[in-house]
């Protein structure tokens, strides 16, 4: 049985991007969580843990605002759930550091919005923007050993930007060294030019030796740029809208 670099619970999934990468990193995700059910078979179909029971991570559809903030909220669910298999993982691999991740949606943040919403549409972009809050009490329960949240760059610079730095404070009260930076993803081996803000935690037991605002390294040195063809030019080609059976999406 290979022992993981770290677990994982992945907060807001999505499709799988960020878990696909904890997946590659060494890690083992027990779950994704995300209230978008057109999302779990792609999440399913193309993540798998190679380390301890070598399952694939659990999609667990549910919504993250609490009850009593939402009416569609099932905050109380999703805790239920964790506090089941959280520890049963722990057990399996006792030592091994917990990651949280949790990138929020970017739409509520990016500048690059649609001029024209329903009211509908407006109203949840408005909520939505709590969502990075919505995570602080799964922080505060299960004290994870590491938190990693990204975003677009607007989110630490813009107009929202009171939600990112109220989400580092919050964090750095639960007793975690917190860092963040923008950062482009081209200069990490990815064939895109993406710049994106990144936060990382670190939970330390002394407060006295508690560090806001460590430096986030802005470039990996063992990497090279690579375009996108070299990236996924070796992947069928397939007309827009159709599919491939080799490739689940």
């Amino acid at each position: 049985m290979r022992v993981p670099r770290f677990l994982a619970v992945d907060f807001y999934c999505g499709a799988g991007g960020t878990t696909r990468g904890l997946l590659d990193a060494g890690g083992y995700v027990i779950c994704g969580i995300d209230n978008d059910p057109i999302c779990k078979a792609t999440y399913e179909s193309n993540n798998r843990n190679t380390h301890l029971d070598g399952s694939g991570p659990v999609f667990v559809e549910r919504d993250m605002f609490a009850p009593t903030e939402h009416p569609m909220g099932q905050q109380n669910l999703i805790f239920e759930r964790l506090r089941k298999i959280i520890p049963s993982y722990q057990r399996q691999a006792p030592g091994v550091p917990l990651l949280f991740t949790i990138c929020a949606p970017c739409q509520s943040f990016t500048k690059f919005k649609q001029k024209a919403m329903t009211p509908e549409r407006q109203m949840a972009r408005n909520r939505d923007e709590s969502l990075l809050s919505q995570a602080i009490p799964f922080i505060e329960e299960f004290k994870p050993d590491l938190i990693l949240s990204e975003n677009v760059v607007q989110i630490r610079r813009g107009r929202a930007a009171h939600i990112w730095r109220g989400f580092k404070e919050e964090i750095a009260k639960l007793g975690y060294h917190v860092g963040d930076g923008d950062v482009c993803a081209s200069k990490f081996g990815v064939p895109q030019f993406r710049r994106r803000s990144v936060l990382l935690g670190i939970r330390t037991k002394n407060d006295a030796h508690r560090i806001m605002d460590f430096t986030i390294p802005l470039a990996d040195p063992a990497s090279t740029r690579q375009s996108v063809h070299e990236a996924i030019g070796h992947f069928p080609s397939i007309e827009a809208g159709g599919s491939d059976n080799t490739i689940p999406n």
